[in-house]
């Protein structure tokens, strides 16, 4: 398949806004699935993990493929909770367009917020499609202002509702200026086309003047032709669309409703139409790892092989890399360049993935996604390349985890059955760390909240079949130095014939979470590649300040060292010394961070008050407070450390009627 014939296509949403139900609908309507998966009865094709199923909601992001007219969509359904936002950060860095699905009746919810802010990160292009039309309380004008007002202020409606809630029958087409209507008895697979009624002339007209004013902005030219005919050719407007849509100015709106089978087929259409192709996406850039010089990677299927590890999935019989092609062209069998690990991989098979199914492949393309088995040594943000032209394409960045609970066995072997399978969950989960506990023999597992923490555990007892017990989650505290200073710190061996190495080190404040290490100028080189061993593993990530947390937020700047023998120290010998430089210095005066939370709640108006109260007695700073119809929405900041097991608390001041959502917002000192 030519990459011009792509679209590389991402679901993003708040969670219940019908994200996974708009998928199951476009696996229907496109014939990859002869029945309609649904959420709500555990057949969502999409959904396919146990966990997923029992709980209704997605948790890992899952990739298929469909087609739809000459296009092939090569679809990343991902999940809407916060605590799997790592899922998200990982589809949009190989993904060239995204649909944000928004409740109509809603609007932009917190996590709305978030995935548009993620994607216009990585500047991917967006459509946006209203579902849930059919509820009662239903305002598409209303949430497409809300969503131009907080997400993005080149949406733009490309539909209207023909009707809404109960009464929804169908969409008003603003480019062609049509109704199309949805036949009820075969679930929606083939829909009608009218005239619009006259009493919807008026409003297909206005808002089909905006729409052209708006697309006409875009190009000199076009102006001159709407002020002429108040009115766009279609030809100019469906050009236009797209130029706008694939330059990011534009966001088109449709509308509908997944779970009553309406709007689905435009919603396609709008995809093949206004979405870019990974040709039409260009080239991404790359750098040289031995010079650090950039590179050009350009999406030609003739040109040397580069490749992003973007996922890693556990599997019985051996874990599934997924790739996401940017130049040349992969055969089953050959072999790629790994440049983190400087070895090589060999692609045993290559497949062609739809959730947990898969179909064989023999070659692949640029912008193809697909899995292959039996890469043990790849990590998630590994650059696989052909030897001859060695690169690193950039790779994913994923938040730090910010609870941690601890994990037990009942004996030995279990203890280390345990640490093997926490090492599997890390490798497919980046946001997950886990580090042996001193106090209990048992082990700490940090995530990026209590579902986060809960699904892993229920992975270990269900999956793994392995009899673990958790204790309470508790808040992961960094730290770091309050100002500068320097210490020295030294490692000697017992009986090591002189062997006793001394280093001397400066700490300073840094904004990065992860340590920095630097040398001194003038300073005397360390033995060839050690530093460069150092910096590669990120040792620094692992050591710990004088509150006994792991340091961060610091600059590490190693000012001298010397080693009392000839024979040069290791690795593990010069960091022991490095880490005693470190303490040495923190015992003057570290700060311990803790995570800060962005705290979005949503209550009904008669408990806004109990619930203010309550957040003021955890120390929270309140944002802001808006009313959207009988419901109060307040935006706090606040400390994790007094929310956690903050759903309870709510339940009870608001009789099970307020929601929230957490998003980790960095660290802050702690109070």
């Amino acid at each position: 398949m030519q990459a011009a014939s792509f679209r590389n296509l991402g679901i993003l949403a708040h969670i219940d806004a019908g994200k996974t139900t708009v998928t199951e609908r476009i696996l229907f309507y496109t014939g990859v699935e002869r029945r309609m998966g649904e959420v709500h009865d555990g057949t969502a094709t999409m959904d396919w993990m146990e966990e997923e199923r029992e709980r209704g909601i997605t948790i890992t992001a899952a990739v298929t493929h469909c087609p739809w007219r000459d296009s092939v969509l090569q679809l990343i359904d991902t999940p809407g909770h916060v605590d799997f936002t790592a899922e998200v950060a990982r589809a949009l860095r190989v993904l060239d367009g995204v649909v944000i699905v928004l409740d109509a009746v809603a609007g932009p919810q917190a996590q709305t917020e978030t995935v548009v802010r993620q994607a216009s990160k990585h500047e991917v292009p967006m459509l946006l499609f209203v579902n849930k039309m059919d509820r009662p309380g239903a305002n598409f004008e209303a949430a497409v202002a809300k969503a131009a007002e907080r997400l993005h202020k080149g949406v733009i409606p490309v539909q209207l509702p023909f009707g809404q809630g109960r009464d929804l029958e169908g969409v008003l087409d603003l480019v062609e200026q049509r109704l199309l209507t949805w036949d009820k008895a075969d679930l929606g697979v083939e829909f009608s086309v009218h005239k619009v009624p006259p009493a919807e002339q008026g409003r297909v007209a206005a808002a089909r003047l905006e729409l052209c004013s708006r697309v006409a902005a875009l190009n000199d030219d076009w102006v001159d032709i709407f002020l002429d005919l108040d009115d766009l050719p279609n030809e100019i407007l469906k050009q236009g669309l797209r130029q706008g849509t694939i330059s990011r100015e534009l966001v088109p709106a449709l509308c509908g409703s997944a779970l009553h089978n309406c709007g689905i087929q435009p919603l396609l259409d709008a995809v093949v139409d206004w979405l870019p192709s990974p040709l039409e996406v260009g080239s991404s850039m790359a750098i040289d790892p031995q010079t650090g010089r950039d590179l050009e990677v350009a999406p030609d299927p003739k040109a040397a092989t580069s490749a992003l590890v973007f996922k890693v999935a556990h599997e019985e019989h051996g874990d599934l890399a997924y790739l996401r092609i940017f130049s040349g062209t992969i055969r089953k069998g050959e072999a790629l360049f790994n440049t983190r690990t400087g070895k090589r991989e060999k692609l045993q098979a290559l497949y062609a993935m739809h959730a947990d199914h898969r179909d064989a492949l023999d070659s692949c393309g640029p912008g193809s996604l697909l899995a292959v088995p039996g890469m043990s040594q790849v990590r998630t943000g590994d650059t696989l390349c052909t030897d001859n032209r060695r690169l690193l394409l950039a790779s994913i960045e994923f938040p730090e985890p910010v609870l941690q609970q601890t994990l037990e066995t009942n004996d030995a072997a279990s203890r280390d059955r345990l640490g093997e399978l926490l090492a599997i969950l890390v490798r497919e989960d980046p946001t997950l760390h886990f580090q042996e506990d001193e106090d209990t023999g048992g082990f700490l597992l940090s995530g990026m909240g209590e579902l986060h923490l809960e699904v892993n555990l229920h992975r270990l007892q269900r999956q793994f079949k392995l009899d673990v017990r958790a204790g309470s989650p508790r808040v992961n505290y960094r730290e770091t130095v309050g100002g500068e200073c320097s210490a020295a710190g030294h490692l000697e061996i017992p009986g090591d014939t002189g062997m006793r190495v001394e280093v001397r080190v400066r700490l300073s404040p840094s904004e990065k979470m992860v340590p920095e290490l630097m040398l001194a100028p003038g300073l005397d080189p360390l033995p060839q590649g050690l530093i460069d061993e150092l910096q590669k593993a990120q040792m620094l990530q692992g050591w710990v300040g004088a509150e006994g947390f792991p340091l961060a937020q610091t600059r590490v700047l190693i000012e001298s060292w010397s080693a009392s023998s000839e024979r040069p120290p290791g690795l593990d010998f010069f960091l022991g010394a490095l880490q005693a430089a470190v303490a040495a210095a923190m015992g003057s005066g570290s700060v311990v961070l803790e995570p800060r939370m962005d705290l979005h709640v949503e209550v009904p108006d008669e408990h806004l008050s109990a619930v203010l109260a309550d957040l003021q007695k955890r120390h929270s700073e309140i944002l802001d407070i808006t009313m959207e119809g009988d419901i109060q929405q307040v935006h706090a900041r606040v400390p994790l450390s007094e929310m956690v097991a903050y759903s309870t608390a709510l339940r009870s001041q608001t009789q099970g009627r307020g929601s929230f959502q957490m998003t980790a917002d960095g660290f802050m000192p702690r109070s």
